[in-house]
């Protein structure tokens, strides 16, 4: 199945790539109907917007409602939230865990940490990110999954040494695409990708569209499924000019990889 990420579909004030259409979330859904996508992954922004519907039982009742009028499912959220606050701090935590419960209300079967830049994993701090996304995945019983530019090794391990059964992480081909070898990182991290991204970007690591940059992704489809990987994909991938036009490329392009990898 595919889905895309909130604010994909519409176009966005002064080219901003991740961003909540607050406006206009509704239609997204209808978007997505139209073009066949099963789901859009909600978004909890870097900075707290109480007027993102996830926030108040109403918006909550809002986005079930639309979900099930478009008969879209509700799949996946990212708290971008992190990005910009530490995990490892008291306050980042407790909204997290605010966070969880939203995405268990709302029928989330996977929950994205992208541990970046303020979150980001170091050799100072990997044992304190252990005991918390443990804390965490063991607080509920739905499928976190971490995004991380760690070495994919050191990711391994770190996923290995949380050592719970609802930890995976993402697997982004956009942000991974700075390795020489996607197809290495993704056959060594197997059965720990819980979840994959699709975008893609260039040498100086601009998002561009599929298949203009350095993302080769008849190898990321060709490996994903020599480690018979079973989860969505999402569009993470840039708008341009039209969004929806767009996603419509990106619908038929890894239609075809996928094709290829499985007729092949």
């Amino acid at each position: 199945m595919y889905g895309v990420v909130q604010g994909r579909l519409s176009k966005s004030p002064d080219n901003q790539l991740q961003w909540f259409p607050q406006d206009c979330w509704q239609d997204e859904f209808y978007k997505c109907k139209a073009l066949g996508l099963d789901f859009v992954e909600l978004l909890d922004e870097r900075s707290y917007n109480s007027n993102n519907p996830i926030w108040s039982s109403f918006g909550r009742d809002r986005i079930v409602k639309v979900a099930s009028e478009t008969n879209r499912i509700i799949y996946s959220s990212c708290t971008d939230n992190i990005i910009d606050n530490s995990l490892l701090l008291e306050t980042t935590l407790d909204h997290v865990f605010n966070y969880l419960e939203v995405s268990k209300y709302l029928g989330c079967e996977i929950a994205i940490f992208p541990l970046m830049e303020e979150s980001s994993i170091t050799p100072n701090n990997f044992d304190s990110y252990v005991s918390t996304i443990r804390e965490l995945c063991n607080s509920t019983s739905f499928t976190i999954c971490l995004e991380s530019l760690l070495d994919h090794k050191i990711l391994g391990r770190f996923i290995d040494e949380v050592n719970v059964d609802n930890l995976k992480c993402v697997f982004d081909t956009g942000n991974r695409s700075a390795s020489k070898n996607l197809s290495e990182e993704i056959l060594f991290l197997g059965d720990r990708i819980g979840h994959v991204h699709l975008k893609d970007k260039n040498k100086k690591g601009e998002n561009v569209y599929l298949g203009t940059g350095r993302v080769n992704f008849h190898e990321v489809f060709k490996s994903l499924e020599k480690v018979n990987y079973k989860g969505h994909f999402v569009f993470e991938s840039v708008r341009g000019i039209d969004p929806v036009k767009t996603m419509k490329y990106n619908i038929t392009f890894s239609d075809f990889f996928k094709s290829e990898v499985t007729n092949g």
